[in-house]
């Protein structure tokens, strides 16, 4: 594997209909995602076989996980451990961008 540099800047793209997750990147242990919400926008809550980390790139979010909601915001990491429960929606006015990482599961 060589060092890979990633720009964010130029990789987020929004989708009017709902929101824009694409993958940027990825190995056998690990992927990397770009998740980009509009306002309005969300992810329903769901579950991932391997510990889920986000940090908040842009904007910011209401966060959900075990039923309980917060607040997320610029420069915030959210660690998540595998199998579970979490979602996010952007109530805001200005667009909400993650890089999202998924560790793979035993």
């Amino acid at each position: 594997m060589k060092t890979t540099i990633l720009d964010l800047a130029k990789l987020k793209k929004f989708n009017d209909d709902k929101r824009s997750l694409e993958e940027i990147w990825s190995d056998d242990h690990a992927k990397i995602s770009l998740l980009c919400l509009k306002p309005g926008q969300h992810v329903h809550t769901h579950t991932h076989h391997g510990n889920h980390i986000w940090t908040v790139v842009e904007g910011e979010g209401v966060f959900t996980s075990g039923g309980k909601s917060q607040t997320i915001t610029v420069g915030q990491i959210v660690i998540v451990p595998a199998f579970e429960d979490h979602g996010i929606s952007n109530e805001g006015s200005a667009n909400l961008v993650i890089s999202s990482m998924t560790v793979a599961g035993d």
